[in-house]
């Protein structure tokens, strides 16, 4: 078993990045930071929403379920689930920025009694057991330094036949095939921010030895490898370059990893997977 490639990158550094770029990112991408999912001829908007359509569908989520959205960013996952399946969310980002834009626009929506957000630290998050139906992790795992214990915490707050629903970033299921594509990786990780970047064997495994039963582990990176080139494409834009030239060396770096990674994508050395766990009855 091959441990996974970590990156010198400092929490305070992922709450800072989130910070300073929110308005950025709700500027030009919306509510929704994460992939797209291009399953027909979709706009990159369309594509985010139908991204978080597969993950439900693949999770069944129940109606009326209480929800632990981790990562929540600007509040997009738990506005949707909010209003497509009436569930009570509970949305956790590292930023106070973001929990302060996404508490606001709860109450602009009329929905603060129903989702609401707070500043924690994932790494270090000490769950009540057995308190909702759901967790939710849309594109922010990849943040996460302990997996192995953060999934067994996932496991931990979930009650008994809730579910575990996870989109995320992977590195290659296997070792890298060069030393061009562990330094393409490590390029990527640090760039973007990552902790560590981990196989869909790993992540499967992990959610086992939590005492979750896998549902899915899927790699879905054909439908939405196009992110990237839509990413890529806005910030060639006029505008974004003049902003980037006014920022600081750590975004200019993370913005030229866009390309990187469909590069990544593409050959392979980087994937995307779907998960799904639920949690056994105690009979």
């Amino acid at each position: 078993m091959r441990a996974s490639p970590e990156f010198h990158v400092e929490i305070d550094h992922i709450r800072k990045h989130y910070d300073r770029l929110s308005f950025l990112y709700r500027l030009f991408w919306g509510e929704h930071l994460h992939h797209g999912y291009w399953d027909a001829d979709l706009s990159s908007a369309q594509a985010q929403v139908r991204l978080m359509e597969r993950l439900a569908e693949r999770a069944r989520v129940p109606r009326s379920a209480r929800v632990l959205d981790i990562g929540c960013g600007l509040g997009g996952s738990a506005f949707w689930l909010a209003d497509q399946f009436d569930c009570t969310v509970t949305g956790m980002t590292i930023s106070p920025v973001q929990a302060r834009m996404a508490n606001k626009k709860a109450t602009a929506r009329g929905l603060s009694d129903r989702v609401q957000f707070q500043v924690k630290d994932a790494n270090q998050w000490q769950p009540e057991p057995e308190s909702v139906d759901m967790v939710w992790i849309m594109d922010s795992s990849e943040h996460f330094r302990n997996k192995k214990e953060f999934f067994k915490r996932c496991a931990s707050v979930l009650k008994p036949g809730g579910v575990l629903a996870v989109c995320a970033w992977l590195r290659r299921d296997g070792p890298p095939v060069s030393e061009d594509e562990q330094k393409l990786v490590a390029t990527i990780g640090e760039a973007m921010l990552s902790a560590s970047l981990d196989g869909l064997s790993d992540y499967q495994r992990w959610m086992q030895e939590a005492g979750l039963i896998v549902d899915v582990a899927e790699d879905i990176t054909r439908y939405v490898e196009r992110t990237w080139e839509q990413c890529t494409r806005m910030s060639e834009r006029p505008p974004i370059k003049y902003l980037l030239c006014l920022t600081s060396a750590s975004t200019r770096r993370f913005v030229r990893s866009f390309p990187l990674m469909k590069q990544a994508y593409a050959e392979g050395a980087m994937a995307f997977g779907l998960f799904v766990a639920r949690k056994r009855f105690v009979h």
